[in-house]
């Protein structure tokens, strides 16, 4: 399975944010741009010329890969193989057969 990526528009606005690019809607990506504004603006990602704040596509993708060497260190609880037997659907059920034998 090949993963294609998807280009990211040149520049957009807050209030137009592409449904293909994380965060995947406005609302959200007003929290994480509020969160993260200092590094934004450090990598040229964003800028306000008067009310409206726009977002420039190169440098929102350097800083979305700036975060990806944390992604695979993250090691999320639910996943780990010790919760294996609390998932539900076919997973957890062959993890349950699996403990009690």
């Amino acid at each position: 399975m090949t993963n294609k990526a998807n280009t990211v528009p040149h520049d957009w606005e807050l209030a137009t944010w592409p449904q293909d690019v994380y965060p995947y809607d406005s609302n959200r990506a007003r929290r994480l741009l509020r969160a993260n504004q200092d590094e934004l603006l450090r990598c040229g990602a964003v800028t306000r010329p008067g009310k409206h704040l726009v977002i420039f596509g190169a440098g929102y993708v350097k800083w979305l890969a700036s975060k990806t060497a944390r992604v695979a260190e993250y090691n999320v609880a639910p996943n780990r193989p010790e919760h294996a037997a609390k998932r539900g659907g076919n997973a957890g059920l062959a993890a349950r057969k699996h403990t009690s034998t």
